[in-house]
C-alpha cells in the first residue's frame, strides 16, 4: 500500500525521488533516518512523521501544519533545543508499532500553509538537519534507500482509516481488531450497529437475518435504497453486505435466522450483537454464547403513544463472562414473535440509531476502547426525561 500511494502522488514521489526514506505506516507519512543533534551535541537519526490527509488514494493539501518526531528532541549545534520547533513532548502510540516522542509546530512564513507534503516534510527536515550538517557535513536525510513496503494490503479496509490517524488514536482503535463479530437481526437497530462497527478494524462481521429488505426497512435503516432495489426484494443481509462492500472487506451475509439447529454458525465469535424482537428466539442463542464464553449485547425498544406523542424506553443489556446472572431481570425470553403485539412496536430511525449507538459504545468499553468506570451491564434511556440510568455494575 505504501509504494502504491507514493507512486500515485506527485508530492510523495518527489520526496522519494529526492532520496528521502519515505514510508506510509499506520496511516502516517514517515521519513526515516533524519539526522539531528541531541542535547549532548551528538548527531543522531530519527523519524519525521506527519498525519496523511487523503481523498481516496490522492493526497490533499495538508490542513495540519504540525509534525511529529521519533527520537530525542532536536537541538542546535550547541545542544540547545530548537525553539522554533517546540510544541510538546509526550510519547504517543500511533498504531502498527509507530511511536512519536515529540510534536513540532512550524508554520510557513508566508502564512498560506504548506503547499503539499513535499513542501511540508522537506521544510521540517531542513530545520531539523541543518545543525547536524554543521557538525558533520555528510549528515543528510537523503540516503536514497527505499524502505520495504511495511503496510501489507489492508485486511479490512479498501482505503486508509485517516479518521483514526487525524485523531491520533490509531493504537486505541487497534483494540477493536477482533476476528469475528456477529449481528443477529438486521432490522432498525441491527442495521445501525452494522453501520457503526463497519468503520472499525473488525476482520469479519457476520450478518444473520432471513428476511427480505422491504420498503418499511428503507425508512429505519442507514442509506437510501432506490425503488429498483426495493422491487428486487433482496435479502437484508445481502443488501447491507453490498452497501458496505465499497468501504471494507469481511462482511459475511447469512440469510437465515439463528435457531437451535444452526447455532454452530456462532462458533468462534469474539462478540455478538443480539438485535431481534422475538424473545423465544433468544434463549438458544444466549445459551450458546454463555456456554462458549462469548460476550454479547442485547438491545430492545418499548415505544408507545400517549396523548398523541411517543414515549418509551431504549434498553441495552450486556452479558460478559464476568457477569451473567442479571440477564433474566432485563431481557424477556417470551413472546415477540410474528403474531405478537410487540411485532407492531413503533420503530423510528433516530431511536433505532441511538439504541445501536449505546450498544456499540458498550462493546467498545468491553474491549478497552472507551473508559468504563462503572462497568455497567444494563442501561436504559428514557425518552421523555432524556435520561440514561445504569445498573448491574461490577466494582
Amino acid at each position: 500500500m505504501s509504494r502504491q500511494l507514493i507512486s500515485r502522488n506527485a508530492d510523495l514521489k518527489a520526496l522519494q525521488d529526492d532520496g528521502y526514506e519515505v514510508a506510509i505506516q499506520a496511516g502516517h507519512l514517515v521519513l526515516r533516518n533524519v539526522p539531528y543533534v541531541n542535547a549532548q551535541k551528538q548527531v543522531k537519526r530519527g523519524a519525521l512523521i506527519s498525519v496523511l490527509e487523503l481523498s481516496g488514494d490522492a493526497t490533499v493539501k495538508p490542513s495540519d501544519h504540525k509534525a511529529l518526531f521519533a527520537g530525542e528532541h532536536p537541538c542546535d549545534k550547541n545542544g540547545n533545543r530548537l525553539k522554533q520547533l517546540a510544541h510538546s513532548s509526550n510519547r504517543s502510540q500511533l498504531g502498527s508499532g509507530l511511536t512519536a516522542d515529540h510534536s513540532f509546530s512550524a508554520k510557513p512564513k508566508d502564512g498560506n500553509g504548506y503547499l503539499d507534503y513535499h513542501h511540508k516534510m522537506q521544510t521540517y527536515t531542513e530545520m531539523i538537519s541543518a545543525p547536524a550538517r554543521a557538525i558533520d557535513p555528510n549528515a543528510t536525510a537523503r540516503t536514497y534507500i527505499v524502505p520495504p513496503d511495511e503496510d501489507a494490503p489492508d485486511p479490512v479496509f479498501n482505503y486508509l482509516d485517516s479518521a483514526s490517524t487525524r485523531a491520533r488514536i490509531g493504537a486505541i482503535t487497534e483494540k477493536l481488531s477482533l476476528g469475528k463479530v456477529g449481528i443477529i437481526g438486521l432490522g432498525g437497530s441491527g442495521s445501525y450497529v452494522l453501520d457503526l462497527i463497519s468503520k472499525t478494524p473488525v476482520r469479519e462481521i457476520h450478518l444473520f437475518d432471513g428476511d427480505d429488505f422491504l420498503q418499511h426497512n428503507a425508512f429505519r435503516s442507514p442509506g437510501a435504497p432506490s425503488l429498483d432495489t426495493l422491487r428486487e426484494r433482496p435479502k437484508k443481509v445481502d443488501h447491507f453486505a453490498g452497501l458496505y462492500a465499497p468501504m471494507r472487506k469481511g462482511i459475511v451475509p447469512h440469510p437465515v435466522p439463528i435457531e437451535e439447529d444452526n447455532r454452530d454458525l456462532l462458533d468462534d465469535m469474539d462478540f455478538v450483537f443480539l438485535c431481534v424482537d422475538a424473545g423465544e428466539l433468544k434463549r438458544p442463542i444466549v445459551e450458546k454464547l454463555e456456554t462458549d464464553g462469548v460476550p454479547f449485547v442485547d438491545v430492545g425498544m418499548g415505544i408507545y403513544e400517549v396523548d398523541g406523542k411517543l414515549a418509551g424506553v431504549l434498553r441495552v443489556t450486556a452479558s460478559t463472562p464476568e457477569k451473567r446472572d442479571h440477564l433474566n431481570r432485563h431481557v424477556s425470553f417470551n413472546g415477540g414473535g410474528a403474531n405478537d403485539v410487540y411485532a407492531q412496536n413503533v420503530q423510528i430511525a433516530d431511536l433505532n440509531a441511538l439504541n445501536a449507538t449505546l450498544a456499540v459504545i458498550k462493546w467498545k468499553k468491553v474491549f478497552g476502547f472507551y473508559a468504563d468506570f462503572e462497568n455497567e451491564h444494563a442501561s436504559n434511556y428514557t425518552i421523555d426525561g432524556n435520561m440514561i440510568t445504569n445498573s448491574e455494575t461490577i466494582e
